[in-house]
């Protein structure tokens, strides 16, 4: 029943990129846009399924683009790429402790911007960079790694509410039922 988790977390990154384009506070005070997709994008593949990483990556990056005025789509690789790598080294990366979430968090937040811009600069676009790009793109490191630290109690939450929880027997289900005459000890 991952569908709904599936379903959950496209609900969560709509909600999350909405708050983020709509609440001014963080923008006029640092001068930057908070992008929470690339930490929602690290706790997803590190909690679910491959089809939920793609998932992600593509809903993500279209809601993000209807809310922006970049090309449509301009993150989807990227975030794809984070999601499968992070998805493929689940299992060596340490993710229960609040100091490794903020790290790969800001990782996270660090990355895909940096590839975002490469491909824009790569398909011929010619997006505006000067210093205050450096000022927004750690803002941004920052953003990314505080988003981390509260997705993943989120995201573990979703996980066990929606997830199908196995019914009680009303017996003892550690008793062994022996048929035919004999005992097998």
């Amino acid at each position: 029943m991952k569908g709904f988790f599936t379903l959950t977390i496209l609900l969560t990154a709509l909600t999350s990129i909405y708050a983020a384009s709509a609440w001014h506070l963080p923008r006029q005070l640092t001068g930057a846009q908070l992008d929470p997709l690339p930490a929602l994008m690290l706790v997803v593949a590190l909690r679910a399924p491959i089809s939920a990483v793609t998932a992600l990556a593509i809903g993500g990056s279209l809601l993000q683009s209807a809310l922006s005025s970049g090309p449509v789509g301009a993150s989807l690789v990227p975030l794809y790429a984070l999601g499968l790598v992070v998805h493929l080294n689940a299992h060596s990366l340490s993710q229960y402790h609040i100091g490794p979430r903020f790290a790969l968090g800001a990782i996270a937040g660090g990355v895909v911007p940096a590839l975002t811009l490469g491909l824009l600069v790569l398909s011929g676009h010619e997006p505006l960079v000067g210093w205050f790009t450096l000022w927004q793109w750690s803002v941004g490191i920052l953003g990314s790694g505080i988003f981390a630290v509260l997705f993943f109690p989120l995201l573990e939450w979703l996980d066990q509410s929606v997830e199908e929880q196995p019914l009680a027997a009303p017996y003892d289900t550690t008793t062994r039922i022996v048929r035919g005459t004999r005992f097998h000890g």
